[in-house]
């Protein structure tokens, strides 16, 4: 993950944010067809969806589709 995006930089470490395995871990799962996240804000939804993301790119290609809050959400 970049600086750009992440205060701390560098490879992945689901450790440093144990909450989110289960999500990453539904995420990746072939039988799971939707996954909902509700939590609070700030706490590290984006980072999962890049992940979920990089996941399928390299591991199994599949169509994604990222839902955001607001359009500039989206659009950044």
């Amino acid at each position: 993950m970049s600086s750009e995006t992440r205060a701390e930089p560098g490879q992945w470490r689901t450790s440093r944010a144990e909450y989110q395995r289960g999500i990453l871990e539904a995420i990746s799962d072939a039988s799971t067809e939707t996954v909902i996240i509700m939590s609070s804000a700030q706490v590290g939804k984006i980072a999962v969806l890049n992940n979920a993301c990089g996941y399928h790119i390299d591991q199994d290609p599949a169509l994604i589709m990222a839902v955001m809050p607001t359009q500039r959400d989206a659009e950044t």
